[in-house]
């Protein structure tokens, strides 16, 4: 319908401008409002889209010229794209495991979202790789490092990606998550999740994807 392709045109937009419209938490109350109720109503839209909405959401963020604020949830400085990134992952997951859905996508419409995720789980390893490194390179003790990783790994994110992974991805996690102590984060979105560790990350036979 005309009403769920304009609000898929738009979900676009903001997934393209990230940075732009999440990068920082405004100082007003009423701005902070207003960004939060936004994301919600991105998520809202997220849960609704096919596959090929999701596809297009994952390729915005890639080919934005910003990076997004991939910050976990509950964060300070604001989690609203995280949590909208997430929703595009979570929503993926649940169509792509429902297997009387599942068996109506062509070839070519899983291969875009495994080609759009690919792309974005890159981005994320990177950034969490970048993010790592710049911690272990300013602080010097391992309490000071462990906390500071608790407060800016998106953990959620890397958790959400685990079910689209395929062997080298979840290798590359397992590696990430033997050097990291990523602990439990909260949300004002409702986020309640537990650490990512190398126990959680599936291997390749437990796949339902």
């Amino acid at each position: 319908s005309s009403g769920s392709e304009l609000a898929r045109i738009a979900c676009m937009a903001v997934f393209r401008h990230l940075r732009f419209i999440f990068g920082n938490l405004p100082s007003d109350s009423s701005a902070v409002e207003t960004t939060t109720k936004l994301a919600t109503a991105v998520s809202t839209c997220v849960v609704r889209l096919e596959l090929s909405g999701l596809s297009a959401c994952l390729a915005a963020i890639v080919c934005s010229s910003l990076q997004p604020p991939l910050r976990p949830l509950g964060h300070a400085a604001g989690d609203g794209a995280s949590f909208i990134i997430k929703s595009v992952l979570d929503r993926a997951t649940e169509l792509l495991t429902d297997q009387h859905v599942a068996s109506t996508y062509s070839m070519q419409n899983r291969a875009l979202w495994q080609a759009s995720f690919d792309a974005f789980f890159g981005l994320l390893t990177e950034y969490c790789m970048s993010k790592f490194d710049s911690v272990i390179h300013a602080l010097q003790t391992q309490p000071a490092v462990a906390a500071v990783i608790s407060r800016e790994m998106p953990v959620e994110l890397l958790r959400a990606s685990l079910p689209h992974t395929n062997e080298y991805q979840r290798k590359q996690l397992l590696s990430f998550s033997q050097r990291t102590v990523p602990v439990n984060n909260h949300s004002s979105h409702g986020s309640n999740n537990g650490p990512m560790t190398s126990e959680s990350i599936p291997s390749s036979e437990s796949r339902k994807i």
